[in-house]
């Protein structure tokens, strides 16, 4: 499978896809995780890397959004579809992302969980990403108190 490099044009499948892999947090938030017009905006401050289904007309089958600030690489929105999840593909596109990191020179690279998600937490902690503080969890309307993680590995 190979990882490319998002355009507009696949905001829409994008924004899908993440919908879809992120109503695993309908205990703790209400409405959907993201909209084509928040990702096309984002693709203006970074970009989005996708692996696209066997059949191009059936979208993507894994994305994630990735950025990079100083020395601090930055990804999130990591989202692979339900029916491709254990497979493999999120530890390739968190490779990718940590690849496009060194790459641009950064000495670290970040991320942000939801405190609820311990799953993810666990899942980061054995990827050796290190928990380097918390913030607000603002994105959208909570059912439940909640707030981010901030992780972080040295590259």
């Amino acid at each position: 499978m190979t990882v490319r490099t998002a355009t507009p044009a696949d905001a829409d499948s994008i924004a899908a896809l993440v919908n879809r892999a992120y109503e695993v947090e309908a205990f703790f938030v209400a409405g959907d995780r993201t909209r084509p017009a928040e990702i096309v905006e984002l693709m203006t401050q970074g970009r989005f890397l996708v692996i696209d289904r066997d059949d191009p007309a059936r979208g993507v089958v894994a994305a994630v959004y990735t950025s990079i600030a100083g020395d601090r690489g930055y990804f999130g929105m990591l989202a692979v579809a339900p029916d491709a999840q254990k497979r493999g593909l999120g530890r390739l596109m968190i490779d990718a992302c940590e690849a496009v990191g060194r790459d641009a020179g950064c000495r670290l690279m970040t991320i942000k969980v939801v405190n609820l998600r311990s799953d993810l937490m666990r899942r980061y902690s054995s990827l050796g990403y290190l928990v380097a503080g918390t913030e607000p969890y603002v994105h959208r309307p909570v059912l439940q108190p909640c707030h981010f993680v901030n992780m972080e590995k040295e590259l």
